[in-house]
């Protein structure tokens, strides 16, 4: 179904829905998801101009029905109303870190590593025992960096139930960063001197 622009729609349509001519003239029809987007406010509008969204538990604005597969993004439909479907293997981020701001200005194209990233420099995704698959604890992480040289690693995996990789990454300081002391975050090189 090719959906017109909002301002071809009937008159009476466009009355009823209560918006103003300049928010009219805004939008943006989405063929795909049959909506519009308004790239100045992030809100998206059914076929018949009224506005749909809510704000689910994760922080982002999903439209339609709460099954897997069926609900779509707020987000993505703004996106790609204004720049066209988003490229494949990429992802939208909201650069604020907001999730319902879907304003067009908020979203940038990312590849899923940056975005990763980006969610942690922001403090959003889960890092060392937060994480749902975490086998080690930030205590037994201490006490294994503590017994270096002392226990080996197949000794401690043995013991906590995990692969030895997984304990010799944490004694290194390749994961577990944030768990002082790090190993990996001493060095016995000197500073360089700023020229």
């Amino acid at each position: 179904m090719v959906l017109p622009e909002a301002s071809a729609l009937p008159a009476e349509l466009r009355k009823a829905s209560g918006l103003s001519l300049a928010t009219i003239r805004r939008l943006r029809p989405h063929a795909q998801a049959n909506k519009y987007a308004d790239p100045s406010t992030g809100q998206v509008y059914s076929a018949r101009l009224n506005p749909v969204g809510t704000v689910g538990p994760d922080g982002y604005v999903r439209v339609g029905k709460w099954m897997p597969g069926a609900e779509q993004y707020a987000h993505r439909i703004v996106w790609e109303a204004v720049n066209g479907p988003i490229p494949e293997g990429k992802q939208i981020d909201h650069e604020d870190a907001v999730r319902s701001n879907n304003r067009i200005r908020n979203l940038q194209v990312v590849t899923p590593a940056e975005n990763a990233l980006l969610a942690i420099r922001r403090g959003h995704a889960p890092t060392g025992q937060e994480r749902c698959n975490a086998v080690l604890s930030e205590a037994l992480v201490r006490q294994i960096r503590a017994t270096a040289g002392k226990k080996a690693n197949a000794a401690w995996a043995r013991e906590i139930g995990c692969d030895p990789a997984t304990v010799r990454q944490a004694r290194e300081g390749l994961t577990w960063r944030h768990v002082k002391p790090c190993p990996r975050l001493r060095t016995s090189k000197r500073p360089r001197r700023s020229r």
